[in-house]
């Protein structure tokens, strides 16, 4: 009995032992276990400050910049704007887009609606603004056979003007691939009387027009006031009645018939040629024989022809309605093909009889017979002594 109290007694101590010597092996781990601990606490502490170091100075970096900065911003000089300066008016008469200009110019083209345009500051004080400011109106007609765009621009020095300073009306037509302007029409002020024809006598030639048809041409302008004048109220510009009697030259060609009696006038100049025509009332055009000094004045013109050697030359009224042959000439040659025309004549009458026929494709002249004979279709050319001939060439004009 006792013995057996003493067995539970000595293993009670026994797994107090035990116990003991386990506690005692962990302690080494324990202390590994604190060690790390207080080395993680302390990188963490580090980093904190490292962190708190960083943004003080990020913190006084951006300071001082912002001190630089708006420390060099105060010393820079002042910025000096200069107040735009009135504009002058506008002498050009381009096509406006989102400008406008005024009309004392050459080529101005409609737009819808009138707009001001770079309006500049008046005087302190003055509640209004200066501008450049044109209004247009744009009338299709049909004239002489042919179609016609007339603009009026009408120029107002303020936006806020009543009426129009001045007013004027064009028209425009493509010749030949260029775009020609030519002025019609002029008023100074809304009361003075209209003047016309504006563009030169060549100009107007060019678009198929002479003084008087421009004039007539004119009198369809459509203008702000709604007024209308006919062609008898307009007033030719000063110096407008000697331009009308200025020859248009066209050289290396040549204006067939209509020769006035008694030519040609021979070992004459060209200038002399054309001062003598610019004199004469009957002579409305000329041609000038380069090689031999001769002058043709001519009391009309209607066809002119290739001539390397010639110049022709014609007064507005007339050079308007000229036309350009295309007719290549030959001497004591046959030109080979279809006739449909023979007929009694002159060589400068069988030369026009084709140029103006479009079915005529080329001619024979016989000079002993004075015998024309006109073809409407050419093969080939062949010699044949006494014959003056030509044919229309493609694109030779």
């Amino acid at each position: 009995m006792v013995a057996s109290v003493l067995v539970r007694h000595n293993t009670a101590l026994l797994e107090k032992a035990v116990d003991l010597v386990v506690k005692q092996a962990a302690i080494p781990t324990l202390e590994a276990e604190a060690a790390a601990y207080d080395r993680m606490a302390r990188a963490n502490a580090f980093r904190r400050i490292m962190t708190g170091l960083a943004v003080a100075v990020a913190a006084v970096g951006i300071g001082y910049g912002a001190a630089l900065f708006f420390g060099r911003e105060a010393k820079l000089p002042p910025v000096v704007v200069e107040k735009p300066s009135p504009l002058d008016k506008r002498t050009d008469r381009i096509e406006p887009s989102e400008t406008t200009h005024p009309p004392n110019s050459d080529r101005p083209a409609p737009i819808p609606e009138a707009k001001p345009a770079n309006p500049s500051p008046g005087p302190v004080g003055n509640d209004k603004t200066t501008v450049d400011f044109n209004k247009f109106l744009t009338r299709e007609i049909d004239f002489e056979g042919a179609h016609w765009t007339l603009t009026s621009g009408h120029y107002f020095t303020e936006e806020n003007d009543p009426t129009w300073d001045r007013a004027w009306c064009y028209t425009r037509r493509l010749i030949n691939g260029v775009d020609v302007n030519a002025d019609l029409v002029t008023r100074s002020t809304p009361t003075a009387v209209p003047e016309a024809p504006i563009a030169s006598p060549a100009t107007l030639a060019s678009i198929g027009l002479n003084d008087n048809s421009a004039v007539e041409l004119a009198s369809k302008c459509a203008w702000l006031d709604g007024k209308t004048f006919s062609a008898a109220e307009y007033q030719l510009p000063a110096g407008r009645a000697e331009a009308a009697k200025k020859l248009i030259v066209q050289d290396g060609w040549d204006a067939m018939g209509f020769d006035l009696p008694g030519m040609p006038l021979m070992n004459v100049s060209f200038d002399q040629c054309q001062t003598r025509c610019e004199g004469d009332g009957q002579c409305q055009a000329i041609t000038y024989d380069k090689k031999h000094s001769a002058c043709f004045m001519k009391g009309d013109a209607s066809i002119l022809v290739r001539a390397p050697d010639a110049a022709a030359a014609a007064k507005p009224s007339v050079a308007s309605k000229v036309q350009l042959s295309s007719l290549v000439f030959y001497k004591n040659t046959v030109v080979v093909g279809e006739s449909y025309s023979n007929e009694p004549g002159s060589y400068a009458n069988c030369v026009l009889a084709c140029a103006a026929d479009q079915k005529c494709q080329g001619f024979n002249f016989d000079s002993p017979n004075n015998m024309c004979s006109l073809l409407d279709q050419v093969s080939s050319l062949s010699v044949f002594k006494g014959v003056q001939s030509g044919s229309k060439a493609a694109g030779n004009q």
